[in-house]
């Protein structure tokens, strides 16, 4: 009966979607060009909840794994201890780690009056260098690195290897100096693996800003209190031993005693080019926590307690300045949240305000190209409502994304929802359409699984919200690849990764009929389906299985 009430609802979701103007493609709008874009020299930024923590378990990172992206340039992580990618482990105490697992949340600055910090950087952590702070009997105070089970999982995908032995990479160190500048810790040396390679000077050695006219690449300035900045400079990164990528940060004397604060907020390594310029590439970051909703986006609106994560629009040019390495290279903000109990208007509202925010940093911080990808996520559990009510939220959501989407030239949405049939992978009731589609056979990178008999339908976490596992997380971010690869190669009708021969001789030989080879979807196969052949002629978005047999033709 949920099964025929859930087919039910998805055809007349499907009905309502192509009255409104989507018929051509129901599980998206708008993608026409992400396919391209992401293959190519561009900035990926994750923007949610937790769905989008990093982890390879969560959807965005795992795209990592399984897209098919030629070279992954650069990444930007946050500093938490613990990650899928890259992590900040202390070795002094004591240290605060400023995140919504913490008693005291988002409270920075803890030996003063409390301040909250909002901006959702997960795992800034702090520590405060009074009689009882313990250095532990070393200078060594943070270790940045890649995470052992996040340079494995990464391996095995379709890229590889983050960094190789002999590669070039930069590291720009991130910090949010105190609010009262005079608290800061004025320097810190930095090492490469056990190799010297600068002393930082935090309180009037910070990198120009941008948004504020200066000249990001040239000199220094001082550090803007209660804001994340960088330090002025970008240090080599070249000691991949074991291919860990680990950068120590050491107390040049003793720090015991001062009185001052210092907060570690995140890192980029980025690889560079013979010349020192970074590498073209994807360059993938995030904005993103544990716990968050669609309110604390574009509110503009800074946290007022220990657990309230709104941020406000100068709080994220900061960050959004500190960590551009190119205000040419195009951005694409992958919003990615869990969908809430909102009706339609406030759902599109809160979407628009998200996107308006973003977008009025970038314009202040000089982004040229700018680009938003909203997704809406696999049906998940939300245990006050019956499962039509689920449905009919998710839909509202969907709905509102896509409007957003054919409204503003910028804006594309997707949806593993729709991909997925309204499915809630959850058990064996979700096996039938795993083996429908071939997910017995899954295929990335040196990876071929069995899904269905890896997970007996069940790819939910014990609260059947996210992703189980990382070969969940593949799962489902391969869904929204393929939604990707599909709105933008239509003209790939033989589905390999290329537009070539093969494509064109499918067209002519059902010319004049339908269904295959209409790839302009107008009822007939004919001239202007040779045009999209034509116009989109050469590599495409390369195609795994399952998605290269026929349960994706």
């Amino acid at each position: 009966m949920l099964y025929m009430l859930r087919q039910f609802l998805l055809s007349v979701s499907v009905a309502i979607l192509c009255m409104r103007g989507y018929a051509d493609s129901p599980t998206a709008v708008g993608l026409e060009n992400m396919a391209k874009t992401l293959r190519g020299d561009v900035r990926l930024i994750a923007m949610g909840d937790s769905y989008c923590a990093p982890y390879f378990a969560r959807v965005p990172l795992a795209g990592l794994r399984v897209w098919p992206i030629e070279n992954i340039s650069a990444i930007c992580s946050g500093a938490p201890m613990s990650s899928h990618m890259f992590i900040c482990s202390a070795q002094c105490n004591p240290v605060a780690l400023i995140q919504s697992t913490d008693k005291f949340g988002y409270t920075v600055e803890r030996s003063s009056p409390a301040t909250y910090f909002t901006l959702p950087l997960r795992g800034l952590q702090e520590i405060y260098t009074s009689k009882t702070f313990d250095d532990e009997g070393s200078d060594q105070l943070f270790e940045f690195g890649m995470n052992s089970s996040g340079f494995n999982l990464l391996s095995n995908g379709v890229h590889g290897r983050f960094a190789e032995l002999g590669d070039d990479l930069a590291f720009r160190f991130l910090y949010r100096c105190p609010t009262d500048r005079a608290f800061q810790v004025e320097q810190i040396k930095l090492l490469d693996y056990g190799e010297e390679v600068g002393i930082m000077q935090l309180q009037d050695g910070a990198r120009p800003l941008w948004h504020l006219g200066e000249d990001a690449t040239a000199g220094s300035r001082l550090a803007v209190p209660a804001h994340i900045n960088a330090a002025a400079g970008d240090y080599p990164a070249r000691n991949n031993i074991d291919g860990y990528l680990k950068m120590r940060l050491e107390q040049i004397e003793s720090l015991v005693g001062s009185n001052q604060y210092f907060e570690p907020a995140g890192c980029v390594y980025y690889h560079r080019d013979a010349g020192g310029n970074r590498e073209e590439g994807l360059y993938y970051g995030h904005v993103a926590d544990d716990s968050w909703s669609y309110s604390g986006f574009g509110c503009n609106t800074e946290g007022i307690d220990t657990h309230d994560k709104r941020y406000s629009l100068e709080q994220f040019t900061h960050w959004l300045d500190v960590t551009t390495l190119d205000r040419n290279q195009p951005t694409v903000f992958l919003w990615y949240l869990a969908p809430e109990n909102l009706d339609y208007d406030d759902a599109k509202e809160n979407m628009t305000s998200m996107i308006d925010q973003a977008d009025s940093a970038a314009t202040l911080v000089g982004l040229q190209t700018v680009h938003h990808l909203i997704v809406i996520s696999h049906l998940f559990d939300m245990p006050q409502f019956n499962s039509k009510e689920e449905l009919q939220l998710v839909t509202h959501q969907q709905n509102a994304a896509y409007d957003l989407a054919s409204l503003r030239p910028n804006v594309a949405a997707a949806s593993i929802f729709e991909a997925t049939n309204h499915v809630m992978f959850t058990g064996t009731t979700a096996i039938p359409w795993l083996v429908e589609h071939g997910f017995d056979t899954f295929e990335f990178g040196t990876n071929s699984i069995d899904l269905v008999e890896l997970s007996n339908g069940d790819l939910l976490d014990t609260l059947n919200i996210h992703p189980k596992n990382p070969e969940a997380g593949a799962f489902f971010s391969a869904i929204l690849g393929d939604i990707i690869r599909e709105a933008g190669c239509p003209a790939d009708v033989i589905p390999n990764g290329k537009i070539d021969v093969q494509d064109l001789l499918l067209v002519i030989g059902n010319w004049g009929g339908q269904g295959e080879g209409d790839i302009n979807e107008d009822g007939n196969v004919g001239i202007l389906d040779i045009l999209h052949v034509i116009d989109g002629w050469g590599e495409c978005w390369p195609v795994q299985a399952p998605f290269n047999t026929s349960y994706f033709k």
